[in-house]
């Protein structure tokens, strides 16, 4: 059996483009001529912010005529292939105070005219330089004052054939100028709906870092909480003991001349409190390496190697690539996010995939402004980032979230059986923003 590959002669994708372009004409007429109430509405609702009820007022219209344009962005997404984000939304009674609501509002009012004409142009004058085009086919069909055909005026009959070649080679010109004023006044909606309905670039940006900053504010506490639960069940226990049995081995040695029992009691209480203390010191070493790990300190690509060496066994073989410049070496915070990253996704790759084999490498890009890392293994697949239980970070998921702390992004490729291939993209140098 053979399969047979589609083929779209020329000018399809055009043609589609243009079927699509005259159905949203016709689709999009009914929401664009009720934008005319609802701003009459709007016009009402301001007249009357010098009572008590017109914000409240205003606010709930202006919440009608979001949704309505909400429809809008559907439609030139799905028609036009416009893809229009949608800005944050505010509360029903803060719509008032909201930009992007009253930009949804001024897409509204100009989209009214602009979309009853683009439908007049799109359907009945297109439709009418289809009757002129054909008039050559049904003239003899109309009997107009005892002649055939119709009369451009009482006393010219379009009945000659010179006559109806013109009025042929007429609705072929209305046709063509039809379509290319479709196709401006189509070009004039996704326009403005990329300037109206879209958030602004700076509000996009101030959102985003208002996450971000929440993000940060959420895994700082966190972390936080993390060490103080590590300090007090585990070091600051181990350091009780160890002053605990350091008080018994002084008592048991107090005596001025001690007996055998007493020594061999304190010698007891010094080999617990030893142990104590080293089991202390691992903990704490333990808990410094999660806030920053030391080893960081010689640079990103002796810890990554570190990190590697770490996580090998006979079972597991991971293989390195670092292309890393040693000057300017990247930021402290880069390179923190960089290191737990890959220490999370080799953990994930080691425990939960079931691997036998992980590729990591490390290199910049973009001219040195983005540090990428690419972690690839033949495990199970089926990783996705799921939902974290309160005041924690789930791994994948608390690694999303870690990224965007510093405008970076991290993608996952993760099919059922695998590979798995986990790409974390981390920019090296403040971007600039344009308003």
């Amino acid at each position: 059996m053979t399969a047979t590959a589609s083929y779209d002669p020329p000018g399809a994708p055009a043609a589609r483009q243009a079927l699509r372009a005259l159905a949203y004409a016709v689709a999009g007429l009914v929401p664009a001529l009720l934008g005319l109430p609802a701003l009459a509405l709007v016009v009402l609702g301001a007249a009357l912010c010098v009572t008590r009820a017109g914000i409240p007022l205003l606010s709930l219209v202006l919440t009608a005529v979001r949704a309505l344009t909400d429809l809008q962005r559907l439609l030139v997404r799905r028609l036009l292939g416009e893809d229009v984000p949608a800005p944050p939304r505010p509360g029903p009674l803060r719509a008032a105070h909201d930009g992007a609501t009253w930009r949804c509002a001024a897409f509204a009012a100009l989209n009214a005219p602009l979309g009853a004409v683009l439908f007049t142009v799109q359907l009945p004058v297109r439709l009418y330089g289809l009757a002129l085009l054909s008039y050559p086919l049904w003239f003899r069909a109309v009997q107009q004052n005892g002649h055939d055909g119709l009369e451009l005026t009482g006393a010219t009959p379009l009945d000659t054939w010179p006559r109806v070649g013109a009025v042929a080679a007429g609705g072929l010109l209305l046709l063509v100028l039809a379509g290319w004023a479709a196709r401006r006044l189509t070009a004039l909606v996704r326009l403005l709906a990329r300037t109206l309905l879209a958030p602004l670039r700076l509000a996009e940006r101030v959102h985003d870092l208002e996450e971000t900053r929440a993000l940060a504010v959420r895994d700082a506490a966190t972390t936080l909480r993390r060490i103080e639960r590590d300090l007090h069940d585990g070091a600051q226990v181990r350091i009780v003991a160890l002053a605990m049995a350091l008080t018994r081995a002084r008592e048991a040695l107090s005596a001025p001349e001690p007996s055998r029992a007493d020594t061999d009691k304190a010698r007891h209480l010094l080999d617990q409190s030893l142990g104590n203390a080293r089991t202390a010191l691992a903990e704490l070493r333990d808990l410094v390496r999660g806030i920053h790990p030391p080893v960081l300190d010689n640079g990103l690509a002796p810890a990554l190697a570190s990190l590697s060496s770490g996580i090998e066994t006979p079972a597991l073989r991971v293989d390195l690539r670092t292309a890393l410049p040693k000057t300017p070496r990247p930021p402290e915070a880069v390179e923190t996010i960089a290191y737990f990253c890959a220490a999370e996704l080799l953990a994930n790759a080691a425990r939960h995939a079931g691997a036998g084999h992980v590729a990591v490498s490390v290199r910049t890009e973009n001219d040195g402004r983005t540090l990428l890392l690419v972690v690839e293994d033949d495990g199970r697949g089926g990783a996705a980032p799921r939902p974290a239980a309160p005041g924690t970070s789930s791994g994948l998921r608390g690694l999303t979230e870690r990224v965007r702390t510093v405008d970076g992004t991290l993608s996952l490729d993760s099919p059922p059986g695998g590979p798995t291939t986990a790409t974390v993209r981390l920019p090296l140098a403040p971007q600039e923003e344009t308003t």
